[in-house]
C-alpha cells in the first residue's frame, strides 16, 4: 500500500470513529420462548440501541451473545444488526444440563466500553435435559410445588387479538400509539413450566436511561460500522516466525462466489486485523499467508471476538414432577423435528450482502453448455477466449483479456485473482492441473479489483459442482479453520407444514423483524399442532422513542 493510500485510509477510519466517540450502545435479545429443552433451536430477536436517547444504533453492524450457566459460558453466537435490528438463532447443545441459563448480548463497542456493564438487558432461560439426567452443579432445585411463572406487564402501544381455530389461528397487532414500532412476534405453547425472573424489554428501556454518564477508556479500534472485525495472530510465540510474517500479506478467505475474501498486512507483533463486511454461517474458513519463502512456515490463527463477561448470580432453576408430563411432549417435538427436517419450515428474511465484484460486466461459463475437456488449458483454446495462458519466469500464469478507455481488448500482463470455490489460488499452475470434470461453472470479471490491501487485473473464478474445492492441495502456510459467522437471519413461520408432518411443534410461529408504522395493523395466519392446550401469542419490542411495546394474549383449544 502505497503512503497516499494509507493516509487516506487512516483519515477515513478516524471521520468514521468520531461519531462514535459519544455513542454508547447496548443490546436486548429477545427469545421465541423463555423455557426449552436440550437440542432446542432457540430463535433470537436483537435491537442495539444508543444509550443517550434509548433509540436504535446504526452504528455498529454486529452483535455478540454469550450464553452462561453457573458453571462458566457454554455457547455464543453472532448476529448481523442492520439499523440497529437483527436476527438469528443458535441450537442449545444436547448434551446442556439441565439449569437456569443468562443472555448476554453486547456490540464491540460497547464492550470497549470502561465499566461496561454487560448485565445490562440480560435474560434468563431455563434449560431441561430430557434425555439426561445431569445437571448445572448447584443450579437445580427440586420444589413440591411449582413457582409461580414470571410474566412482564403489558406496555407500549401494541395490541394483540386473537382468532383461534383448529387448523389456524388469526393473530391480529395493532399500533395504538404515535410512532413507528419494530417488534418481534412469538406464538407458542403454555404448557404450564413456570418462566425463570426476567427483566423484559421494559426494565432494559428504563435501565438503558438509568445509566451513569459515559467513562472515559474507549478503544477506538472497536469500531464495526461495516461488519466483524476479524482478527487473527500468528501462531505460537516464535519469535523468528513473527519476524518472518511481518510485513507479509495475509488472507481470509470462506468457500462461496468470492464474497467472502479479505487481506491486510501483517503488524509487527505478529497480528492481522481483517475489516469484513459480515460472513453469514457457520463454515470453515482459509487462512494463507503470502509471500513466505518455503523455509519460514507459519500459521495464522483466529482470535475469539467474545469476552466472556461475568453472568452475574443466576438464580437456581425450581425441578418439579408434575413437569413430567409437558417434558416428555417437549423432548418428543425435538426430536421429531430434528428427524423431519423442521429447517424447511424456517422462512430466509433479508440479509446485508456485499458481493465484491460487479456482476454486469462479468461473463460466466457454464461448462455443461460445452464440448468438456480433460485439460483445463483446453478450455481456454477452444472456447474461453477471456483468459489465456503464459509463462513468466517458469511459471504459468493466467491473463485476462480486458478492454482499454478506446474500446482495444488487450490481455493484462498484471496478475489476476484467480480462485476456486471463492478461495484464492496464488499458484495458478494448481488450477491448471486441476481436473476440469470437477468443475461447473468459470466466472470472469475483467475489471481491475482492490481486495483490501491487494490489487488484480481480473477476476477468474472456477466454480465446482460440490462447491467446497474438492482435490485441491494447498501448500503449507494455509490453514483450514472453523468459523462461526453471523446466523443467517430467518423466521419460523412453518408455511411449510403438511398432512404428513407429526406435527408437535412447541413454538408455532417467530418473526423476529417486524415493523408497524402508528394505527397501522397487522394479521398473521398461525398453523396450529395436531395437540390441543394453552397458547399464548407474545409481541416485544420497542418504538421510535425507545419506549418498550409488549403484549400478550392466550388463548386455548
Amino acid at each position: 500500500m502505497t503512503a497516499m493510500r494509507r493516509m487516506l485510509l487512516s483519515l477515513l477510519l478516524l471521520l468514521a470513529a468520531l461519531p462514535a466517540m459519544a455513542l454508547r450502545e447496548r443490546v436486548y435479545v429477545a427469545t421465541d420462548r423463555p423455557v426449552y429443552v436440550a437440542g432446542d433451536v432457540m430463535w433470537m430477536s436483537a435491537w442495539c440501541v444508543d444509550a443517550q436517547t434509548g433509540q436504535l444504533s446504526a452504528f455498529s453492524k454486529t452483535a455478540y451473545v454469550e450464553i452462561h450457566s453457573a458453571e462458566g459460558m457454554v455457547r455464543t453466537a453472532k448476529i448481523a444488526l442492520e439499523g440497529g435490528r437483527g436476527a438469528g438463532q443458535v441450537e442449545l447443545p444436547g448434551t446442556l444440563p439441565t439449569g437456569n441459563y443468562r443472555i448476554l448480548a453486547y456490540t464491540a463497542l460497547g464492550a470497549a466500553e470502561a465499566g461496561f456493564d454487560a448485565l445490562t438487558g440480560a435474560r434468563t432461560i431455563s434449560v431441561f435435559n430430557t434425555l439426561s439426567t445431569q445437571r448445572v452443579a448447584g443450579g437445580v432445585e427440586v420444589v413440591d410445588r411449582a413457582p409461580a411463572s414470571f410474566t412482564p406487564a403489558a406496555a407500549g402501544p401494541l395490541a394483540l387479538e386473537v382468532t383461534p381455530g383448529a387448523e389456524q389461528s388469526r393473530i391480529r397487532i395493532s399500533n395504538t400509539g404515535g410512532q413507528t414500532v419494530r417488534f418481534s412476534l412469538s406464538v407458542r405453547h403454555d404448557d404450564g413450566i413456570p418462566a425463570p425472573q426476567d427483566a423484559g424489554i421494559a426494565a432494559f428501556a428504563q435501565a438503558v436511561r438509568r445509566l451513569p454518564a459515559a467513562a472515559s477508556g474507549r478503544d477506538a479500534g472497536e469500531l464495526e460500522y461495516e461488519g466483524e472485525i476479524i482478527r487473527a495472530r500468528v501462531s505460537g510465540t516464535d519469535a523468528a516466525g513473527i519476524r518472518a510474517a511481518q510485513d507479509k500479506v495475509a488472507v481470509l478467505s470462506a468457500p462461496g462466489n468470492g464474497e467472502n475474501i479479505y487481506t491486510t498486512a501483517i503488524a509487527a507483533d505478529g497480528t492481522a486485523t481483517f475489516y469484513t463486511a459480515n460472513i453469514f454461517g457457520d463454515r470453515q474458513v482459509f487462512l494463507e499467508i503470502e509471500g513466505l519463502p518455503r523455509e519460514d512456515v507459519c500459521h495464522l490463527e483466529l482470535v475469539s471476538p467474545y469476552v466472556n463477561f461475568p453472568a452475574g448470580d443466576i438464580p437456581a432453576l425450581a425441578l418439579c414432577a408434575a413437569y413430567g408430563d409437558a417434558l416428555d411432549l417437549r423432548g418428543v417435538a425435538m426430536q421429531v423435528g430434528k428427524a423431519f427436517d423442521a429447517d424447511t419450515l424456517y422462512t430466509d428474511l433479508p440479509a446485508r450482502l456485499h458481493p465484491v465484484f460487479d456482476e454486469r460486466n462479468g461473463k460466466s461459463y457454464l461448462l455443461d453448455d460445452y464440448t468438456r475437456f480433460p485439460v483445463m488449458e483446453e478450455l481456454f483454446v477452444e472456447f474461453i477466449p477471456e483468459i489465456r495462458v503464459r509463462r513468466a519466469d517458469g511459471k504459468p500464469e493466467l491473463q485476462v483479456r480486458r478492454r482499454d478507455l478506446k474500446g482495444n481488448m488487450f490481455y493484462s500482463t498484471r496478475t489476476p485473482l484467480v480462485m476456486l470455490d471463492g478461495v484464492p489460488v496464488p499458484e495458478h499452475a494448481k488450477i491448471l492441473a486441476y481436473d476440469p470434470l470437477l468443475v461447473r461453472q468459470i466466472d470472469i470479471y475483467p475489471d481491475a479489483t482492490y481486495i483490501g490491501i491487494l490489487g488484480f487485473e481480473g477476476v477468474i473464478n472456477f466454480v465446482t459442482y460440490q462447491g467446497t474445492l474438492p482435490g485441491m492441495q494447498f501448500e503449507d502456510n494455509v490453514r483450514i479453520v472453523d468459523f462461526q459467522g453471523c446466523a443467517w437471519p430467518t423466521a419460523y413461520t412453518c408455511a411449510g407444514v403438511g398432512r404428513d408432518y407429526p406435527d408437535l411443534r412447541q413454538t408455532l410461529y417467530w418473526h423476529p423483524l417486524l415493523t408497524l408504522a402508528p394505527g397501522q395493523t397487522m394479521e398473521v395466519e398461525c398453523k396450529m399442532p395436531l395437540y390441543g392446550g394453552r397458547f399464548e401469542a407474545v409481541a416485544e419490542g420497542l418504538d421510535a422513542s425507545g419506549q418498550a411495546a409488549l403484549a400478550r394474549a392466550a388463548f386455548g383449544l
